[in-house]
This record gives structure tokens, C-alpha cells and sequence, in this order.
């Protein structure tokens, strides 16, 4: 981060905090925080990558939703969301409060996920600090919580800043085990290129005050390179859903929890940076992590992996074209009586194609018919952060009983299934499903 962004986010916390402009919502505390869950910045929900644009507060449903702070009742109501995107998906409170910080009346307090909404709290109604606005709930949520946001200028989800500038916690070392984790080797635009993901680990989810990281690429002579991510500028992250959306600048941060770490017994919080299209001129990178108050940041320099003399990236692609069959580096995996082998009939755009044909099934068995390439696990001084499987498939005939599967790609671990491509017998139809 620049010293500049550093200066003017201490100057916030150290401003709201300072005098207390802001309490909990739940215990009412403006010197004991309410224990957190997933706080703000990167997650995972629904299995996908997520900006997580507030705080959440788990509680069990009805207990009361206090006024952060004094102000003017924006919107309220019951779930409005669009289809489009806009409004919320469950009941909900906006309030409009003066920013202790620039005393501008344009910080807006968001509560979510509400049960109700208390007496008195519409649209244009004044609101005391402490006075209750509502009640938690479930709706539009998997666990019953209050979610809560900040946002600059307007309530939205690209406005909002990180709640802990403005809300009381005690700091402490939080943030550990800075490692080079995985090393992803390929060639792009006819370039050898390296993709690494480095992690990180926030002891307590009770202190959910990671603000952002800078990762420095270094190599020989005066090669530099500076990669930044700083949760409330939109410049550097996205605020929103989809793992296409995890990427800017050639830079992800992830964050690898969910929702509910209480009821799953969680206490760490898990991170992961991935820096994309690493050249071999650079030969080091230094993770910086930040938190909100800016305190004495966590540092980390690490090695940059290389392939060792003789190892060449492992990209194998196959055509049936050719007279050997299988191709080299792949075997066949083949049960007596089953068809696996280059047809004219099962072309799609060369002349031949891959056919494969289960004709007597025998259960229990995973391969029945098809081709396996062994991937190597012990190459690198860390793990390979991905492999890339892509066939074009073209299901011919589907002749199995309702809730049979095939998975026509696959990722192998032994005799167990990793990850893989789904063709599954759905009652009367044939219906294509990816896992």
C-alpha cells in the first residue's frame, strides 16, 4: 500500500475509535466487541469466491439489533432484490450517521438477515445510539446472524469500507505462518510463466482485521514489481461474487472460510494470495500483510520455485489421428467386453475421435473405459497449485438406471474420485451436471 492510503486508514481508525463514536450492535459495548464470524474481506460462499462487504455477528434469532450510532433511518423494510441485483434479499435497516472521521453526514450502517424490524423505524425517522431498530434473523442466511456494513458516500456494496476502522476491538499479532504453499508452471502468449499462491493465517475470526497485502517481485540487477490489494479500494478488489472475479491487477486474494465458523467450531481464519503470469526474470516475492490499524505489518520473503535442469512443463495434448494408440505418457484402462479406442464415428473435428463404449458394467469398478495420464506429486519443493483437464465429449447413447453417474473427466487420487466432469440419469431425462 502506499504510505499515503497507510496514513489516511490509521487516521480513520485512530479518529472513530478513538472517541467512541460507534458501539456493537448486539451487546451495546463500545469497549467489548461482539464475537465475530466471517468478517470483512474475501471468503468462500457457495462454494465460490466471495467479497464479503460486512461483518457478521452470530446470535441466536430475536435477539434485539441495536443503533450503532445516532442518525436518520434511511430504508427499511422487508426483502426487495431485483432481478437486476438491486435492494436486499432479506429484511433489512439503512441509517444514515455523521462520519466521525470528516464530519460528513454520508456514512451509511447497513443491518441484514433481520427478523423484524422494531416499532417506529422507517424511512426519515430519527434513531438514538442504542436505541434497538430490530431483531436477528435467518432470512436469506444459512445460520441465524446479523450482517452488518459500513458504507462511504452510499449503501453500496462497491462503497463499503472495513466496519473495524470505525468500531472498537482489542489488536494484537493476529496474523502468522506467512509460506510459499503451491507452484503452477505454463506457457502463455509463448512465454514460460509461474503462478504461486502464498497463505497466511489469522489466529482469532474474533479479530477480523485484515485490511489488505502488497507482494513485492524481485529478481537480478533492478527488476521490481509490486503487486496491491487494499480491501476498500475497488481499484484492487472486487466487490463481488464469482471465482471470475477473485483476479485484478494479476493478483487474488482468497479467503478460505465460510459464514458459520462458530457453529463449525472454527476459531483460525484461513488466506491465500495467488500472483498469475510470474516471468523467470523474478526470482524472489515478498508478502506484506496489513491490518486495520496499521500497526507493525507481518513480512515474509520467499524463493521463487524453478523448474530443475531436464524437467519440462507437463502439457500433454492428444489427437487419435496417429497410429499409436494410446499416445505417450497415457494408458488404457480397459474391462473385457468395453470398446476404448480412435473411431471415425466418434470424430467431432479431426477424422477420428475417442470412442468409448461401457457394454458389460461391472460394479464397483471406477475405470471402465477410457485412457489415464499419471501426474507427478513430488517434482517441486511445494505442491502444484492445479492441474487442467478439457475434452470435448459428445454423449452418443445413455442406456442406465435413474441415479446412475458417469464422469466422463476426472481427477484420480488413488482409487478415489477428486474432482470430476458429470453425466448423471435424472428420472426420464439425461441431464448434464459439473462437479
Amino acid at each position: 500500500m502506499s504510505n499515503e492510503t497507510r496514513d489516511s486508514r490509521q487516521q480513520v481508525s485512530s479518529s472513530a475509535q478513538g472517541a467512541c463514536h460507534f458501539i456493537w450492535p448486539l451487546s451495546k459495548s463500545d469497549k467489548t466487541p461482539d464475537e465475530m464470524n466471517t468478517s470483512y474481506g474475501p471468503r468462500i460462499d457457495a462454494d465460490r469466491w466471495d467479497f464479503h462487504d460486512g461483518i457478521d455477528l452470530p446470535a441466536a434469532v430475536g435477539t434485539p439489533v441495536h443503533a450503532m450510532a445516532a442518525g436518520m433511518v434511511r430504508r427499511a423494510g422487508p426483502a426487495d432484490k431485483t432481478g437486476d441485483g438491486q435492494g436486499f434479499g432479506s429484511t433489512y435497516v439503512i441509517e444514515k450517521v455523521r462520519d466521525p472521521t470528516d464530519c460528513k453526514d454520508d456514512l451509511f450502517l447497513v443491518y441484514l438477515h433481520l427478523d423484524s424490524i422494531a416499532q417506529g423505524v422507517i424511512p426519515g425517522a430519527h434513531v438514538c445510539q442504542g436505541d434497538v431498530i430490530g431483531a436477528v434473523g435467518q432470512e436469506d442466511a444459512t445460520s441465524p446472524h446479523l450482517h452488518f456494513e459500513f458504507g462511504k458516500g452510499e449503501p453500496k456494496e462497491d462503497n463499503s469500507v472495513h466496519p473495524l476502522h470505525y468500531l472498537f476491538y482489542p489488536i494484537t499479532a493476529n496474523f502468522t505462518q506467512l509460506h510459499l504453499d503451491r507452484c503452477d508452471f505454463y506457457r502463455c502468449n509463448n512465454s514460460d510463466k509461474r503462478a504461486v499462491r502464498l497463505r497466511f493465517e489469522g489466529l482469532d475470526r474474533r479479530e477480523g482485521d485484515l485490511q489488505g497485502v502488497d507482494v513485492e517481485l524481485s529478481g537480478e540487477g533492478d527488476e521490481l514489481l509490486k503487486l496491491h490489494v487494499d480491501f476498500d479500494d475497488r481499484d484492487t478488489i472486487e466487490s463481488d461474487k464469482g471465482d471470475e472475479q477473485a483476479f485484478k491487477n494479476g493478483i487474488a486474494v482468497e479467503g478460505y472460510q465460510k459464514s458459520n465458523l462458530k457453529g463449525e467450531g472454527l476459531s483460525a481464519l484461513h488466506y491465500g494470495v495467488i500472483d498469475e503470469d510470474i516471468t523467470p526474470k523474478f526470482t524472489c516475492a515478498k508478502l506484506q500483510v496489513v491490518d486495520v490499524k496499521h500497526g507493525q505489518p507481518e513480512t515474509a520473503e520467499f524463493p521463487l520455485p524453478t523448474l530443475e535442469d531436464g524437467m519440462n512443463l507437463v502439457n500433454s495434448r492428444v489427437d487419435f489421428e496417429g497410429q499409436i494408440f494410446p499416445a505417450r505418457g497415457w494408458k488404457l484402462h480397459l474391462l473385457p467386453g468395453n470398446v476404448c479406442r480412435p473411431d471415425k464415428t466418434a470424430a467431432l473435428t479431426d477424422s477420428r475421435g475417442l470412442l468409448c463404449q461401457d457394454l458389460q458394467s461391472v460394479p464397483g469398478t471406477l475405470i471402465r473405459a477410457g485412457l489415464c495420464f499419471a501426474l507427478p506429486d513430488d517434482r517441486l519443493p511445494v505442491r502444484p497449485m492445479s492441474w487442467r483437464l478439457r475434452a470435448d465429449i459428445q454423449p452418443a447413447e445413455l442406456l442406465m438406471d435413474q441415479g446412475l453417474v458417469i464422469h466422463p473427466l476426472a481427477f484420480l487420487a488413488g482409487n478415489d474420485l477428486v474432482a470430476a466432469a458429470c453425466l448423471r440419469k435424472i428420472g426420464t431425462m439425461n441431464t448434464s451436471q459439473a462437479f
